[in-house]
């Protein structure tokens, strides 16, 4: 009998233990997760530069606000977004213009990269952009993925890929577009 209680006093404490090394510890954040989705799922980011996203960008809220996203109209009613899978591992990474985004001007672009529904990491787009959407390379010439396009002005057009480091800028003309 004595021995029982020892066993279920000695469970008892090995789960508290347990439990309390999984959890935070006291003063220490609790990583937020990522849940960004298209306010309207049938708008192609290939095809249009006006697709809304909504919802909330956990730890990557900082990083966004520096270029003027207002958060909350991100989560209550959309702000301008580019979802696709930019660095290829599988997961989806959300590109998001500045304030002022317009094809009339051009504003920096934040990319969120994403690990397990929560922000692994934030870049800025080496260059500011103006008409921002998702381009899916369609030419034998390049390397298969997803990336970003800019229908510029000045009849230029830039392509941004992720290569796993950084953004591989080229520049084009906009009639081979």
């Amino acid at each position: 009998m004595i021995q029982s209680r020892w066993t279920c006093i000695g469970a008892f404490v090995l789960a508290v233990f347990v439990g309390c090394a999984e959890a935070p510890l006291r003063g220490e954040a609790t990583p937020r997760r990522v849940a960004v989705a298209l306010v309207d799922e049938g708008c192609d980011t290939e095809a249009n530069f006006r697709c809304l996203c909504k919802g909330t960008v956990g730890d990557a809220a900082p990083h966004l606000e520096e270029v003027g996203v207002d958060l909350e109209v991100l989560r209550d009613s959309g702000w301008p977004c580019v979802p696709g899978d930019f660095d290829q591992d599988g997961e989806q990474d959300y590109a998001f213009p500045g304030a002022g985004y317009s094809c009339n001007q051009s504003v920096p672009v934040r990319v969120l990269f994403t690990r397990g529904g929560s922000a692994r990491e934030v870049q800025t787009l080496p260059r500011e952009l103006s008409c921002l959407q998702r381009y899916v390379s369609k030419d034998a010439s390049m390397p298969p993925g997803q990336g970003l396009v800019d229908w510029g002005e000045g009849n230029a057009t830039w392509l941004y890929r992720f290569d796993g480091q950084g953004w591989l800028v080229t520049s084009h003309l906009s009639e081979a577009r």
